[in-house]
């Protein structure tokens, strides 16, 4: 539920009054790059995804990705259905870097929504995978790369 209400919100608020692309319009089955150039970022996109990353990162550096407790996977299921609202509320991207955005957060929440299904190992998963895209794609200073996580 939290993977399929955080994108309708996703959709309603940052698709809202005079946002001109219908959804899907400038979307592609997979993301993509700007002419071979990563995407240019805003500041609350980039405040947005380190938070996500800094997120992530805690869990993998602490060796917990597949055996977060029940309390720790809705903690950061809450982070990312959190941070996707700041994202609606403030992130103003050109059309296509906009759709390539929400490719991203697609698999953001559908992460999120295996976090509190039960599955924190493929949750954090999809959660590594999507910020693994979004440092491809779009260009954000000082980015650095998630850790592994340890064997």
């Amino acid at each position: 539920m939290l993977a399929v209400s955080g994108y309708l919100l996703w959709g309603h608020f940052h698709n809202g009054p005079g946002h001109a692309h219908a959804h899907g319009e400038h979307a592609s089955p997979a993301p993509t790059l700007n002419n071979g150039q990563r995407w240019a970022t805003d500041a609350p996109l980039r405040l947005g995804m380190q938070r996500l990353r800094d997120a992530v990162a805690a869990e993998l550096k602490a060796g917990n990705a597949a055996n977060l407790s029940s309390a720790q996977s809705k903690a950061l299921a809450a982070t990312v259905q959190d941070t996707v609202t700041y994202l609606m509320q403030n992130c103003r991207l050109a059309p296509e870097a906009d759709a390539n955005l929400h490719l991203i957060i697609n698999d953001l929440l559908a992460g999120a929504g295996l976090l509190t299904a039960g599955s924190p190992g493929n949750g954090v998963t999809k959660l590594t995978q999507a910020l693994q895209i979004y440092a491809r794609l779009f260009n954000h200073p000082d980015w650095h790369p998630l850790p592994a996580a340890p064997e």
